[in-house]
């Protein structure tokens, strides 16, 4: 998103008689409002977002718009790298330091910061093994998987509902995050509290990854005030897969051969 408006920026010329403050700002507006009917934007991207809007109202009045534009592009490639790139280094290197030889790692979704724990940890020689904790319905967790698996790191595949089943073999659970809230609340993908709560369970440390250009300075009071509702096609298959099963256990003498076939051509 912040390449996005580098490019725009870099193509963008001030009307006449327009502010190049004021101007930008409602370019960058509409932007940001076509962002939000494709899909509503992460914390991380409000986060952004803001710091840009800031940098724009904050160039002195008298920078030509070449002078402006340049330095605007200077501030976006300072956040990529110290608010992005540097921080996914330092939480690399911390955490690093938490990993010994034989431990069993868990994860839950695709991370890439743990990904890049993972990698970093495995390319300094460390031996662990790492368990995949997936769910659906966008799976992201076998993308992860495949690539770790292709730098030979051994790897253990599983779906959340095994998550209780596996847990007793685990050292230490690491896990992603879209944002942590300003009361230490964690926000991230659906199904991680449960993996977390889990891990509390059979006393295992859960350790969360986030930059700091994910952090929050509201507080959610409830686990459902800021959820992002999916498709229906991701679950269709889902729930038809659950009502065949659910027919089959309360009417097995009933269930003809031609609506299991129904139910599985959804």
């Amino acid at each position: 998103m912040l390449e996005a408006f580098q490019e725009s920026i870099k193509d963008y010329s001030t009307p006449p008689e327009k502010a190049l403050i004021r101007d930008l700002t409602a370019k960058i507006n509409c932007y940001v409002s076509f962002l939000i009917e494709c899909r509503p934007l992460s914390i991380s991207m409000g986060n952004a977002i803001r710091f840009l809007k800031t940098r724009i109202v904050k160039l002195p009045l008298t920078l030509s718009e070449s002078e402006a534009k340049a330095t605007l592009l200077s501030d976006i490639d300072r956040f990529i790298n110290e608010k992005i790139i540097l921080a996914d280094k330092v939480i690399v290197r911390h955490a690093v330091t938490k990993i010994r030889d034989g431990d069993v790692l868990l994860t839950y979704g695709s991370s890439s910061a743990v990904e890049m724990i993972c990698l970093h940890a495995h390319d300094i020689g460390k031996q662990f093994r790492v368990v995949v904790v997936d769910s659906r319905p966008k799976l992201e967790g076998r993308l992860l998987l495949h690539r770790l698996v292709r730098k030979g790191i051994t790897c253990t595949y599983t779906h959340i509902n095994a998550v209780s089943y596996i847990m007793h073999e685990v050292n230490r659970v690491f896990l992603g995050a879209s944002s942590v809230l300003s009361n230490g609340t964690v926000y991230s993908r659906v199904g991680t509290a449960c993996v977390a709560m889990v891990a509390h369970q059979f006393h295992v440390p859960v350790l969360i990854c986030c930059e700091a250009y994910k952090f929050y300075e509201r507080v959610q009071l409830d686990s459902i005030c800021s959820n992002e509702l999916g498709l229906l096609s991701d679950y269709r298959l889902y729930w038809s897969c659950f009502l065949m099963l659910w027919m089959v256990l309360h009417y097995p003498c009933h269930l003809s051969r031609s609506v299991i076939h129904l139910m599985c051509c959804r």
